[in-house]
């Protein structure tokens, strides 16, 4: 009796399978998994991705039709910020939020999760300004010397015994003196004179520049700071005042500049570090923020109590 090798058979002709009931064809390869998907499958996932770059969707918000999660169209046709963390976006300063997810912000204000408008961002830039003074106030009077006034700051040579009249040094010094009286224009007008017959007298723009600040003409300030710090590169306090000007005009990359500019020049002045550690924290960039604080306290100085709570705690939120 002889022995025949048998072929290895995949399935018995005719045999249906117990699943489907399709007839089971034993010379049939096994299909792989991209002809076994469902061409309805991929449409659908394709479709569901592009749908993704049309819409937002806002996690941690309860929907009107209280879904833990909403959806409001996009402005325009891309996947920038799909996912909006409403909660994420609440707990950091509304410049800081605005910076970081611009698209996030006008998508929840779109939808009523966050006030939108000008009235809104008047009272949190209101707010922050409010607390980064009072904080900046207490700092100060930490530092145990007389808080000084601005007109104390003006320079000059006072010494005008025997001075010509039309000398440069002259005007800038009766420009000191009239704004110490509160005759501002006066003070202007003498400070502008002593510029014309000096360009290059850095004290009479530096002096100019406060008096400008102090009626309200900030753009004037800035100016004259300007050009202070372009005749004499290493003059701090214009560095600083201009730093604090950008400061209250909400120009926080340009104060940033300017006061890490005076610390580069004097690395001891701990009222600079504390005055870039607010900016810094104002603009959501709190690893920095902290770095300034380490610094102050390694001067052996205290920071105020309420901006360290206010400092952790936007550090936690943002993780």
């Amino acid at each position: 009796m002889k022995w025949k090798r048998r072929e290895k058979q995949t399935g018995a002709k005719g045999q249906k399978c117990p699943h489907c009931g399709a007839q089971i064809d034993s010379d049939e390869k096994p299909k792989k998994w991209h002809e076994r998907t469902s061409v309805t499958l991929c449409i659908a996932a394709a479709l569901a991705v592009i749908g993704l770059g049309f819409i937002h969707i806002i996690t941690g918000v309860v929907s009107p039709f209280e879904l833990p999660f909403d959806v409001v169209l996009k402005e325009s046709f891309g996947y920038r910020e799909t996912f909006v963390n409403a909660r994420k976006i609440e707990a950091i300063p509304y410049v800081a939020a605005k910076i970081k997810y611009p698209l996030g912000c006008r998508a929840l204000q779109r939808k009523n999760y966050l006030e939108s408008g000008k009235v809104f961002e008047t009272r949190m830039i209101s707010q922050l300004k409010a607390n980064m003074k009072k904080w900046q106030a207490e700092f100060e009077t930490s530092l145990d010397k007389p808080r000084e006034r601005w007109q104390d700051r003006l320079q000059g040579q006072m010494d005008i015994s025997e001075m010509d009249p039309e000398d440069p040094n002259a005007y800038n010094n009766r420009g000191i003196v009239s704004a110490r009286r509160g005759q501002y224009e006066t003070a202007i007008s003498n400070f502008t004179r002593a510029s014309r017959r000096n360009p290059a007298f850095a004290e009479a723009y530096f002096n100019r520049g406060h008096v400008y600040v102090a009626i309200g003409q900030l753009a004037g300030g800035v100016s004259d700071f300007s050009k202070v710090v372009e005749i004499k590169r290493g003059f701090v306090a214009a560095y600083v005042d201009r730093g604090i000007i950008y400061t209250a005009m909400s120009q926080y990359d340009q104060a940033v500049s300017d006061f890490s500019r005076a610390i580069e020049i004097d690395p001891a002045r701990a009222d600079v570090y504390f005055r870039r550690s607010l900016v810094c924290c104002a603009k959501g960039e709190y690893d920095q923020a902290w770095a300034d604080v380490h610094q102050i306290e390694s001067l052996g100085l205290a920071v105020p109590t309420g901006y360290l709570i206010h400092l952790r705690a936007a550090s936690q939120r943002q993780r």
